[in-house]
């Protein structure tokens, strides 16, 4: 076992039906992993919206880390139970399973690489990041109004089909459909704007929607939000826009773009608006007034240890806080719950069992002449993943019978 790995505690939440199911398989590829790796974790999926809030705030206190295979909604979740624990020593970690992956790909993984989450979820390099709190709720990313979340509202039936939904839905919203028009009044540092908007978005982070550079110049760790205003515009500027924002967020040049840097601000609602906060959707009436503020270095994340080299991530050099110290007078905790033992303990034989069945099934091809170390590797990883897709059809089929 690493040296790093000792002590820890993971409480592993997948949420099964990410990324179009998907991420089932990357949960049972990691669950095998930690098993071979002998780290002492428990498994949750989870079974509806909401219910990765209520594992965490029912059970993290007996954890270390909290990781989550899923995508932006179910790690948001994660968040605002970690938020909820009374716990300085809870980190959150990802495996990004989801359809964009925004939170994951800001904070430096690679959603590709599987083998780099691991090393990040077993590893100890650490962010400590600030939150976007609105009401008594958090977002890690943004809190957006007006017609991003119309569309991602319009992509939901289509949302199988992943990114190329969001597009198909934009694409209808602006041309063969009629687009509703928006407007709020922002009050922020002493400035007020009271106008109709296409996009409004709140960011703690610059990338947004996988592809746009939302807000060019956002941080994740500098005390500070950056405000994105887009101004109503014809569909077909706000398309030429939109291309700019994807070409490194090069969309500033335009009049009816303005970028701010908040700390608070109120936001009220004059009309009817879509809102997405972190990828999920919500509609808020007329008159809905928001409180908005940024929380500083509330939450540590375990990243990849290349990424602290990178300077291309959105953050500001600063030294990390040191581990806070449990304190001697503090009792050292002993098992888990023991409905939590038994919920996880199901959830591992079931994927265990799923793996067994696979294997016993799979007539294992043998390699023709005598291959390299190299494509020895390949081979087996290949293998790996056909065993780990069959094993989630088995699983998929148990648990939804």
């Amino acid at each position: 076992m690493p040296r790093t790995v000792e002590g820890k505690r993971y409480l592993v939440i997948v949420n099964p039906v990410s990324r179009g199911g998907k991420a089932q398989e990357e949960g049972i590829w990691l669950l095998n992993r930690l098993k071979r790796a002998s780290v002492e974790y428990e498994a949750l999926f989870t079974e509806r919206a909401g219910h990765a809030e209520e594992m965490v705030v029912k059970w993290a206190e007996d954890f270390d880390v909290v990781v989550s295979v899923s995508g932006d909604g179910t790690t948001n979740e994660i968040i605002n139970g970690i938020m909820k624990v009374p716990s300085s020593r809870l980190k959150l970690a990802m495996f990004p399973a989801g359809t964009a992956d925004d939170f994951a790909c800001n904070m430096g993984y690679d959603r590709k690489d599987k083998e780099q989450a691991l090393r990040a979820i077993l590893g100890d390099a650490c962010r400590t990041i600030d939150l976007i709190r609105y009401d008594d709720r958090y977002a890690a990313v943004s809190f957006g109004l007006g017609v991003d979340s119309e569309i991602a509202e319009g992509a939901y039936k289509w949302k199988r089909f992943r990114i190329p939904a969001y597009f198909y839905s934009g694409l209808r919203i602006c041309f063969f459909e009629d687009r509703r028009r928006y407007r709020v009044r922002f009050d922020y540092d002493d400035q007020i704007f009271d106008d109709w908007v296409l996009i409004a978005i709140l960011c703690n982070a610059p990338l947004f929607g996988r592809y746009i550079k939302i807000h060019p110049e956002a941080k994740m760790n500098d005390g500070v939000l950056g405000l994105t205003i887009g101004r109503e515009m014809p569909n077909v500027y706000g398309l030429v826009l939109f291309f700019f924002a994807c070409l490194g967020g090069r969309h500033g040049f335009s009049r009816k773009v303005s970028f701010h840097q908040v700390r608070r601000m109120r936001v009220e609602c004059k009309t009817d608006t879509f809102a997405q906060i972190d990828g999920e959707v919500y509609r808020f009436e007329a008159g809905k007034v928001i409180e908005l503020s940024v929380v500083p270095r509330c939450l540590r994340v375990l990243v990849p240890p290349e990424s602290l080299r990178d300077r291309k991530l959105p953050f500001v050099p600063r030294e990390e806080p040191p581990e806070p110290v449990q304190l001697s007078f503090m009792l050292s905790r002993e098992g888990v719950a023991e409905e939590l033992e038994a919920v996880s303990r199901k959830i591992k034989a079931s994927v265990e069992r799923a793996m067994e069945l696979t294997r016993y099934r799979r007539k294992w091809m043998p390699l023709v002449g005598r291959p390299t170390g190299r494509q020895q590797a390949f081979d087996f990883d290949l293998e790996e993943t056909r065993l780990i897709r069959r094993a989630a059809k088995i699983l998929r089929k148990e648990l939804g019978g």
